[in-house]
């Protein structure tokens, strides 16, 4: 009987010790979906940066219907290149459109205040009507691209007419 009693004591403090070394889950006190969609958003932020100053363009509808005035996007993009030509500098491209040229002349001059605004000096500041992304490719070479897959396409007897 003394055996047993000692056995069951025992037995009762071991499921003691393991009762009290039961571990409680520990709640993550970081919301991860919050951070997951914080990483997205900041690449995505990131991709659309690099976009604006690929293309360094204000376009018309960066402007309030028939006004001079920035509205929300084009003050952003602004915003963009701003703060990248602040350390690189470069030239602004400003879309006429379909604006006639007193207008496009008040939507170049508010591009520019905006740039000295931001910080830009007048070394730094370069606005064009240029067209957005860069160089792109010489009309040459696109009209060489055009005519051999004209020829291309027309041995395969397909009828493609290209204008120039």
């Amino acid at each position: 009987m003394k055996y047993q009693k000692a056995v069951l004591v025992i037995a009762v403090m071991c499921g003691a010790v393991f009762v009290g070394c039961e571990q409680q889950p520990i709640q993550p006190t970081v919301d991860t979906s919050e951070v997951n969609r914080k990483v997205v958003d900041t690449y995505s932020d990131l991709a659309i940066q690099n976009a604006i100053i690929a293309q360094h363009t204000v376009y018309p509808y960066h402007f309030v219907a028939n006004s001079p005035q920035l509205n929300d996007l084009g003050l952003r993009d602004l915003g963009v290149l701003i703060q990248h030509y602040t350390d690189s500098p470069g030239i602004i491209n400003v879309q006429q459109g379909s604006a006639d040229s007193a207008l496009y002349q008040q939507r170049t001059q508010m591009v520019y205040e905006k740039l000295l605004q931001g910080g830009l000096t007048e070394d730094k500041i370069q606005i064009a009507s240029g067209m957005p992304g860069g160089e792109g490719m010489a009309s040459n070479t696109v009209i060489e691209i055009l005519e051999k897959e004209k020829t291309t396409q027309g041995a395969q007897g397909l009828d493609m007419d290209v204008a120039f």
